[in-house]
């Protein structure tokens, strides 16, 4: 449609350039000439001019007109130049708006990763202490229960042995007090020990 519209335009402007009248000054006249015939201030001269002056008029005119032909064809090339300078400059104003909008939603995402990747980092973090945390209880709980144990042992050997002095005999009233002081006291530590272990 567009080719259509400047094809017709164009046939216009050189329709209309070869209609409209040309004047040419040649010995000292000045001389219309429209569509090959000559007037010399309104009275038509054509018949009257010799052969060399009526080439020389037309060749004349001819030159005028192709003359303002060319101005005509640079004006509209001025303006079909000016026309794709101006599209140029809107295609490029829109890929700098893309490739701006393109930076941005690329910034946008960066950011996004970077709270992502900080989120996780504080969340492995948190897991870590957490993990030792667990690991200092379980280690806590393995010690209290060693000290039970130890607690244990050691209230059974000195039970075993007291009894064995008493079966035998040989433990004076005092040292029978002594003896049951001492397994009181490691009952006590027992009793701790297992206290400290359910706290655990």
């Amino acid at each position: 449609m567009k080719s259509k519209q400047i094809l017709f335009s164009l046939a216009f402007l050189i329709t209309a350039s070869v209609t409209i009248a040309q004047e040419v000054n040649h010995d000292n006249q000045v001389y219309v000439v429209k569509n090959k015939k000559i007037t010399l201030n309104g009275e038509d001269v054509s018949n009257t001019l010799t052969e060399a002056q009526t080439t020389q008029i037309l060749d004349l005119a001819k030159v005028k007109n192709n003359e303002i032909k060319a101005v005509k064809l640079a004006e509209k090339e001025a303006k079909r130049k000016e026309k794709q300078a101006e599209k140029e400059i809107k295609q490029k104003e829109k890929q700098a708006k893309a490739e701006a909008k393109e930076l941005k939603a690329q910034e946008k995402e960066r950011k996004a990763a970077e709270k992502e990747r900080k989120k996780a980092e504080k969340a492995r973090e948190k897991a870590e202490k957490e993990q030792k945390k667990a690991e200092k209880a379980i280690a806590k709980k393995e010690s209290a229960k060693k000290a039970l144990e130890k607690a244990n042992d050691k209230f059974e050997k000195e039970t075993k042995k007291y009894n064995k002095l008493d079966a035998k005999g040989k433990l004076s009233p005092n040292d029978k007090i002594k003896w049951e002081s001492k397994l009181e006291k490691l009952q006590e530590k027992i009793n701790k020990a297992e206290q400290r272990l359910n706290k655990l």
